[in-house]
């Protein structure tokens, strides 16, 4: 009922929530679960988007300022005639559960992307309880709660899934919400190293390359910050894997390691001027005043990444 997907960044969180909305959906709950098979991803997007059209897949996004009042309800200003007032409006989760409410016979999902990124407890307030299979309608201890704002009577139908997605280099899993932990499962994605082309690309194992750099950052940091695959899937070229590391992978790392170029050019395992010049001279106009300045490195990314500059990562 409750699934939190967790892992690094670019390990196939969101893909794996697309296929997994759709196969909740496509289980009817009043029968045994139908043939869950699609051709391709092509044809797995389309079908989640008619479900998402027809309102039974919703989305959100968690950030620092979400609350109580943008998930479950909350007063809202309304401007009429010039004159301000404010109204009750529900949130998502509380439309959610009145669109599942309405049709008993199908499943619907809420998915809440980065949920580790608000404050649980603000978010969900008393409703957490609700969450639990056994507390939903009509289970065997099934709970219904009065709603601060309208009063109303509030429980959450059976027929809604929840799919919660958490990145792990934001925000440890080991700081979660204890009340989120005993309420969800949680499954890990770690980088699938098989769901890369077994082919070399411009001389290069990606493979090989990916998995060498996540062993180091593995040990110089943790499993938490390690690169997913998905940064390198479309990667055919050099080109694409030039566009991969200056964009995305030499950033993440700098940004994983505070600037501390020294880890990153372990990670990378940089010898000889590949992906980054190191330059110890003192700069022009210092060498000559004595003031003991001692050299210091200065780091600056190649204007071009050779092949050998990958290869050497891994070989």
């Amino acid at each position: 009922m409750n699934t939190i997907l967790y892992g690094p960044p670019g390990t196939g969180k969101t893909y794996r929530t697309t296929a997994l909305a759709v196969k909740m959906c496509e289980k009817d709950v009043a029968v045994p679960e139908k043939k869950f098979e699609f051709a391709d991803d092509k044809a797995l997007k389309a079908r989640y988007e008619e479900l998402r059209t027809e309102g039974r897949i919703s989305f959100v996004t968690f950030h620092q300022s979400y609350g109580y009042e943008d998930f479950i309800e909350g007063l809202r200003p309304e401007l009429k005639d010039g004159q301000v007032s404010y109204r009750v409006r529900p949130g998502i989760f509380r439309e959610a559960c009145a669109a599942a409410a309405k049709s008993p016979s199908q499943n619907h999902v809420l998915i809440i992307d980065e949920i580790n990124r608000a404050n649980i407890s603000k978010v969900f307030g008393e409703l957490i309880t609700l969450l639990e299979p056994d507390k939903r309608e009509g289970a065997i201890n099934a709970v219904t709660v009065k709603l601060p704002y309208s009063g109303d009577s509030f429980n959450v139908p059976s027929n809604l899934y929840v799919i919660g997605t958490m990145n792990t280099a934001d925000r440890s899993i080991a700081l979660l919400d204890t009340a989120l932990r005993r309420r969800f499962e949680f499954e890990e994605m770690q980088p699938d190293y098989e769901a890369l082309s077994k082919d070399p690309v411009a001389g290069v194992d990606i493979r090989a390359m990916l998995r060498a750099m996540n062993d180091r950052i593995e040990y110089l940091y943790d499993r938490d910050h390690n690169i997913g695959h998905a940064y390198f899937i479309h990667a055919k070229t050099l080109a694409d894997l030039d566009a991969v590391f200056r964009r995305k992978v030499i950033p993440l790392l700098q940004e994983y390691f505070y600037e501390n170029w020294s880890k990153v050019l372990l990670v990378l395992n940089e010898k000889g001027g590949g992906f980054i010049n190191v330059n110890n001279d003192l700069p022009k106009g210092l060498e000559s005043i004595n003031e003991g300045f001692e050299p210091r490195p200065r780091y600056q990314i190649m204007r071009e990444f050779n092949a050998s500059a990958y290869r050497n990562i891994y070989q």
